[in-house]
């Protein structure tokens, strides 16, 4: 079973409906040329009720940079203002994840947590070249079958068809031309210094952009960190079990949990070496169509379902139960059903061919020749599955130094969730070293981007604000906690 899910953060969607005030950048560009016109717009996302008033455009540029005269694309921008009535100069640059996903839907995951930040600052999200309505590298949509297939010569055919039906050059999708992108936008809206916040594969773009424009930058948040000189994919197997068992460790250690389940970790190792001598089929409701469908869910299966539920400490609570159920039981629907809804969700939010420009030009070369990783969860299926797809994919050029760590004396402020299964607080600790200016935050029991969680996004308005971290009061992230475990399907024992 082959499933294409690497950084997208699965964090709970949050509708906001915020009004449109007078920027200070509106009032700055009265008499100055702006090359860039905003007009009212509504964002929304895919499949969800949310949505948020904003000020939206389009910004030609190059497909490639050093033909300025050729192709153009154009770049969707778009601007939530301020919601006072001045603002502060320096705005919010929204880098999203992925990568693949578009800033102006990763925007509705989060502005519930930065609401204070955009009471005086105005919020800029810019669709990274090749996602969203950005000249978007998005593939024909997979049936959920053909997703979920374990044919090797499918899969290249899969991809083939993807990068005929693209319309543009995979090798001008990187992250130094977008983050260049990024930097023309700035200069046409007239700011002159900003302040960046990225998570998961946007940690890596904001990193670029603050390489490339320190000049430019007053302060970085990054939440779930990515190491510049990591190569993304190489360790998302190592990093799965590492979390799981973390998970599964702490629910011996509860009482009511152990007792519900004990032993959960064994079950699991168990669970996996059953479904790698006999997989099995299992019967369930097609997430999109409400139809039977028949899947084989195997250890492949079993590794992508536990991956999800990883990203979110709520789902993470449901993670000794549903174990314990396969492994007793032999019932693996709802493993199957998690496993399905979120790649069928991944299919609506990546854009493929964006995600395969970056993985293919920037990390693909520097996978290693000779890792093993039979004896993980997820095994090598990722590191396969990316050979294949890079196998057919154009490859841009990478300059020699992109993989060295980004150095800067900028407010850094760093955020990990303890318990994340792709970006742990370790990588965060890396990029620190090379940061000396930085401060990393790590949220008790949560996953995959916490800004979202507890007192996280007051905590990075206070910085944002500051631009430092004097008198910034970081105590009450000792309150936050794992999300209790389920010891039944209705929830936690009361």
């Amino acid at each position: 079973m082959t499933v294409n899910n690497r950084f997208c953060s699965s964090q709970r969607i949050v509708g906001v409906a915020l009004g449109v005030a007078m920027s200070a950048v509106a009032l700055a560009q009265e008499g100055r040329g702006s090359g860039l016109e905003l007009e009212p717009c509504e964002l929304t996302l895919p499949g969800s009720p949310a949505a948020a008033k904003a000020e939206c455009g389009e910004f030609q540029v190059p497909e490639n940079p050093a033909e300025p005269g050729g192709r153009q694309i154009g770049l969707n921008v778009a601007r939530v203002p301020a919601s006072k009535r001045t603002a502060e100069p320096d705005p919010l640059f929204l880098f999203a994840g992925g990568p693949g996903q578009a800033a102006t839907e990763a925007w509705l995951f989060v502005a519930g947590a930065l609401n204070k930040v955009n009471e005086n600052r105005d919020i800029i999200l810019i669709d990274q070249r090749g996602t969203g309505k950005s000249n978007p590298l998005k593939c024909p949509e997979m049936d959920i079958e053909d997703a979920l297939s374990t044919d090797w010569d499918q899969l290249e055919e899969l991809t083939r068809e993807c990068l005929d039906g693209i319309g543009g050059d995979p090798r001008y999708y990187t992250t130094t031309i977008g983050m260049q992108d990024y930097d023309a936008v700035r200069e046409a809206l007239g700011y002159q210094r900003i302040n960046l916040w990225g998570a998961s594969y946007g940690t890596r773009a904001a990193q670029v952009y603050l390489r490339l424009y320190p000049e430019r930058v007053r302060s970085v948040v990054l939440d779930s960190v990515v190491p510049q000189e990591l190569a993304l994919g190489v360790d998302h197997a190592i990093k799965l079990d590492q979390a799981v068992f973390q998970v599964l460790a702490a629910c011996d250690l509860d009482a009511e949990c152990a007792e519900a389940f004990p032993g959960t970790a064994d079950k699991l190792r168990a669970l996996v070496a059953r479904l790698e001598a006999e997989p099995v089929e299992t019967t369930i409701e097609h997430p999109t169509k409400g139809t039977p469908l028949t899947m084989t869910f195997d250890r492949d299966a079993l590794a992508a379902s536990l991956r999800f539920l990883m990203y979110s400490a709520d789902s993470q609570a449901l993670l000794p139960l549903l174990i314990h159920e396969a492994a007793t039981s032999a019932d693996y629907a709802r493993l199957a059903s998690q496993m399905l809804i979120s790649t069928s969700g991944l299919q609506e939010m990546i854009a493929l061919g964006m995600e395969l420009s970056v993985m293919c030009a920037e990390d693909f070369p520097y996978f290693p020749k000779d890792d093993n990783h039979a004896g993980l969860l997820m095994g090598n299926t990722m590191i396969e599955v990316t050979r294949v797809q890079c196998g057919v994919w154009p490859r841009g050029e990478v300059s020699p130094g992109f993989h060295q760590p980004v150095e800067s004396d900028k407010p850094v402020l760093l955020l990990s969730g303890e318990l994340d299964p792709v970006t742990p607080p370790e990588y965060a600790d890396r990029v620190a070293e090379h940061m000396p200016n930085s401060l990393h935050l790590v949220a008790p029991g949560q996953g995959h981007s916490v800004t979202v969680r507890g007192c996280m996004g007051d905590l990075v308005a206070e910085f944002i604000d500051k631009a430092g971290f004097e008198d910034i009061d970081t105590s009450c992230i000792s309150q936050m906690q794992r999300a209790p475990y389920f010891t039944s399907l209705t929830g936690p024992k009361p």
